[in-house]
């Protein structure tokens, strides 16, 4: 009986073991565990119960988990070893699904290419999306429980990606820390005892090891990547760069030709100078460039290509004006282009003369009947759409038998057709030209510039109102 029992507890105690080093699946799900980016070209960062998931470039705040292109994401645990990893595609899967990732390092991509899964043992593990962008809806993260006794790594933190320099810091609570940034493991007879933040100014790999009670930690690591950035001339130099580099763009009287914010917020602005046109990404709102500016100087950002659009995207402690010089300009002009001439002319304000539209019935993603708007030359076609949303050409009041003088943004490509964004559309007639407007005809309908830009009353000079052209003084 004795014997029985004390057989039953050895095996209460060996399960009470089993238990305390039992494997913890920490999940992050799409909308529940959220970071703070929505926006590409920006990094983001989400933790739950030790786990940090962080990415050079991500938005963790959205449905789904974005991972863009050429973004390295890693997930670390403060707390225990990382032994499994599973990043699942998103429940309306993604075109790339998983297929942004490599099947290396450890990481394995499904035959169905739902899955990415990681095994291993490591405080850190990272995953770069070489090929495409990837969308999960799942990311789980399995940790082996620490043991008690054990001395937590330290923690490393800094900003892994830099251009000049970057602050580390190292944290392990009541504990020294040793590292090292020649690549050796530390130890305490290293010559490096962590006693406040350092600066980094090459790529270097710091690892660090925690200290206490004569107890030593595991060593923890972390990546630095000194990115080079490179200086470029002009707007044509800068859109023969590779997408997601970082790069200077030189400003030689530039000019800001229109910008735009939508109702979320995000703000296109179009920029030209003598090479040639290109759009700057949310600059415009973190930066307030105003139209028709004159830009010189230098400006850094990220370079990329968004369907077909060539951008200059605002990058988080990399873009300012601080090197440039804004002075007022005069109202932008619009560049004559011809029909087949609009591809080479992205981004750029342009203007075609006496054209006739071909009309489009269609219906839109909602099964409601619209018309498309469309200047036809032989196998050449643009579409002319109010893509700043107008008040003034909100209906699309437009006909197939009208000659119209159409001036806008190239700021579209779909299915290989360019689309020219209205700012203003002149119609001629018999006795000259008017603009095409839809406000109601009275003392208080809103006046435009020549540009096509709103403005007030107290505005001075050249304004339309009411469909017609008179001077406001």
């Amino acid at each position: 009986m004795k014997k029985n029992l004390r057989n039953a507890f050895i095996a209460v105690l060996a399960m009470v073991g089993l238990n305390a080093y039992a494997q913890t699946e920490v999940t992050f799900t799409a909308g529940t565990e959220v970071g703070t980016n929505s926006e590409f070209g920006n990094p983001d960062k989400m933790s739950k119960s030790d786990v940090t998931i962080e990415s050079t470039d991500a938005s963790f705040a959205t449905a789904q988990y974005r991972l863009y292109k050429g973004s390295k994401t890693t997930f670390s645990c403060t707390t225990a070893k990382i032994t499994k990893i599973v990043i699942t595609e998103t429940a309306k899967a993604y075109k790339n699904k998983i297929t942004g990732f490599n099947s290396e390092n450890g990481w394995v991509v499904d035959g169905d290419a739902k899955t990415a899964t990681w095994t291993g043992e490591a405080n850190s593990v990272e995953v770069i999306a070489a090929n495409n962008q990837v969308r999960a809806g799942k990311i789980e993260v399995t940790i082996a429980a620490a043991d008690p006794t054990a001395i937590a790594a330290p923690t490393i933190s800094g900003e892994t990606t830099f251009t000049e320099k970057t602050t580390v810091t190292l944290t392990a609570e009541g504990a020294k820390i040793y590292y090292t940034t020649n690549g050796d493991v530390p130890t305490e007879k290293s010559e490096l005892l962590y006693t406040k933040p350092f600066d980094l100014t090459a790529t270097t790999t710091v690892k660090a090891i925690a200290v206490k009670d004569g107890k030593t930690s595991s060593v923890a690591e972390k990546t630095f990547t000194k990115e080079e950035v490179k200086v470029v001339n002009s707007i044509a130099e800068y859109k023969q760069l590779t997408a997601k580099a970082k790069a200077t763009l030189k400003l030689n009287d530039a000019q800001v030709l229109y910008t735009w914010t939508t109702n979320k917020g995000n703000t296109s602005t179009y920029v030209r100078d003598n090479s040639g046109a290109i759009l700057f990404y949310q600059v415009g709102a973190n930066l307030e460039l105003k139209q028709n500016e004159m830009l010189k100087g230098e400006i850094t950002g990220t370079f990329d290509l968004y369907n077909k659009i060539p951008e200059l995207v605002y990058t988080a402690g990399l873009t300012n004006l601080a090197k440039v010089e804004r002075t007022a300009g005069s109202d932008a002009k619009p560049k004559a282009i011809k029909v087949g001439e609009a591809m080479d002319n992205l981004c750029d304000l342009v203007a075609l003369d006496k054209v006739k539209l071909t009309i489009e019935e269609t219906t839109d993603n909602k099964g409601k009947a619209t018309k498309r708007f469309y200047v036809v030359d032989g196998d050449k076609k643009v579409q002319i759409y109010n893509g700043f949303h107008l008040d003034a050409y909100k209906d699309m009041a437009f006909d197939a038998e009208t000659e119209y003088n159409v001036v806008g943004i190239v700021a579209s490509v779909y299915k290989e057709v360019p689309s020219i964004n209205i700012i203003k559309v002149e119609k001629n007639t018999a006795d000259g030209i008017n603009t095409v407007a839809t406000e109601t005809i009275n003392a208080n309908a809103p006046m435009y510039n020549l540009a096509g830009q709103r403005v007030g009353k107290n505005y001075k000079g050249v304004v339309i109102q009411n469909g017609k052209k008179f001077i406001n003084k």
